[in-house]
Order: C-alpha cells, then sequence, then structure tokens
C-alpha cells in the first residue's frame, strides 16, 4: 500500500471507532445513575467501620456533570472496545503480506477478553485494596475523614481499569510478533530480567501510590509475560516446522 492509502485506511478505522464510542458513550449517559452507582462499588465495599465515613462530593459547580461525562466516555471506549480491537488490527493486517493477514483476525477476540480481564482485575481486586490502605491509612492513623472529589474519583478509578486493560494486551503483541518471526522466543527469555524491571517500573509510574496496587500490576505483567513466551514458543516450532517441510 502507498502512504496515501494507509492515510486513507486509518481515516476510515477512526471512522468506525469513533462511531461505536460515541453510540456507546450516548446510552451510558442516558443511564449514567447506573454507570455511577457501578464505579463507586469498589469504594462502597469498605468497611465503615474501620475506615470510617467516605462519600464523595463536588469540589466545583461543574465537577458534576464533567465527571459524568467523563465516565460515559470512558464507558464508551470500553464498551465499544471490542471494535476499536477489531479496527486496530485490521489497520495492522492492511500493511502485511496476504499469509500474515489471515492470522490476525484471529487476535482481535483473545485482544478484547484480555482487555476486559485487565479491567476487571483492577475493578474487583486492586481498587478495593488500594483505598482499604490509603483511606484505612489517613483514617487510622491521622483521624481524617475522606471526602473525595467526584471528578478525580471517576478519573482515577477509571484510569486504573484502562491501564490493567491496556498492559493485559501485552502476551497478544508479544505472540504475534513470534508467530510472524519478527521476535523470537529466545529474544523474549533473553530480556526477563529487564522486563521484570520495566513491569515494577511501569507499576509505580501508573498506579496510584499504595503497594498493593503496583505490586498486583508488577506481577501480572511478568505472569503474563511468561505465559507469551509459553505460547509463543509453540507457535514458533509449529511455523518452522512448517518452513521445514515445504
Amino acid at each position: 500500500m502507498t502512504i496515501s492509502e494507509h492515510l486513507e485506511e486509518l481515516r476510515t478505522r477512526l471512522i468506525r471507532s469513533l462511531l461505536a464510542i460515541a453510540v456507546v458513550f450516548g446510552f451510558a449517559f442516558w443511564q449514567i445513575e447506573w454507570v455511577v452507582e457501578f464505579m463507586r462499588a469498589p469504594l462502597d465495599r469498605l468497611d465503615p467501620e474501620f475506615l470510617g465515613s467516605v462519600s464523595t462530593v463536588q469540589g466545583k459547580v461543574y465537577s458534576g456533570f464533567f465527571g459524568a461525562m467523563k465516565l460515559a466516555f470512558f464507558t464508551g471506549c470500553v464498551g465499544a472496545s471490542p471494535i476499536l480491537l477489531y479496527q486496530l488490527w485490521m489497520f495492522v493486517a492492511a500493511g502485511l503480506y496476504s499469509h500474515e493477514r489471515r492470522m490476525v483476525k484471529y487476535y482481535a477476540i483473545p485482544g478484547f477478553l484480555l482487555f476486559m480481564a485487565g479491567t476487571y482485575v483492577a475493578y474487583a481486586f486492586v481498587m478495593p485494596y488500594a483505598f482499604r490502605f490509603l483511606i484505612g491509612f489517613a483514617h487510622e492513623q491521622l483521624g481524617i475523614v475522606s471526602l473525595l472529589e467526584f471528578g478525580e474519583y471517576i478519573s482515577l478509578v477509571a484510569f486504573s481499569m484502562f491501564v490493567f486493560g491496556l498492559l493485559f494486551q501485552l502476551p497478544i503483541v508479544m505472540v504475534f510478533l513470534m508467530r510472524i518471526g519478527l521476535v523470537e522466543p529466545a529474544t523474549f527469555r533473553r530480556f526477563r530480567r529487564h522486563a521484570v524491571l520495566a513491569a515494577f517500573t511501569l507499576a509505580m509510574v501508573l498506579t496510584p501510590p499504595d503497594p498493593i496496587s503496583q505490586i498486583a500490576l508488577a506481577i501480572c505483567m511478568v505472569l503474563l509475560y511468561e505465559s507469551a513466551i509459553v505460547i509463543g514458543s509453540t507457535i514458533a516450532r509449529k511455523r518452522d516446522d512448517q518452513e521445514l517441510a515445504r
């Protein structure tokens, strides 16, 4: 494909992705009360006797409205993620050879499932423990009653879910690179120690400043890295056997 054809392909994929986000965004904003209740669940599960009263407040007159818009947009991105991932992989496929293009469609569904798994880990496990640690420390050690600004709370939870979902795409990318022979499994094994260091560094940068969420994300990334090596090695062996048979 020429550069102009690549740009046209990119424009088409972006328009389809934005339309998908817009549709889910509209539905989420229509049902915003349910979405807010869902996002508050990690906070509402906390033990009030241990942590004291925890409330979300509106720090500015427009914070509630913009927080709702932000939450609806995040819901739109998550809800439209199957379409977004499919469009992404189809854009990647446009620059590949025909035999490589055929395999791309098999990566969209696993990518979506891993993305949802990442968001669920952040929502159901990491964020409740992070809040329990951070709010519990403020209440027990400092005697502080927590009043969380609504927009900041929504941004924290949504960003954490998105980061976990995005980083759970790591094995998909690794397996794809090994499948087409661009990177060999031995290369990933050789850089294992660097990957572990990078996982803990990214976890420190991308998660709330508590050890639980940071360690959880780092461990998840290391496990995903190792599982991708195992799967990619099996696929690479099959690829090499097929090439020898020819």
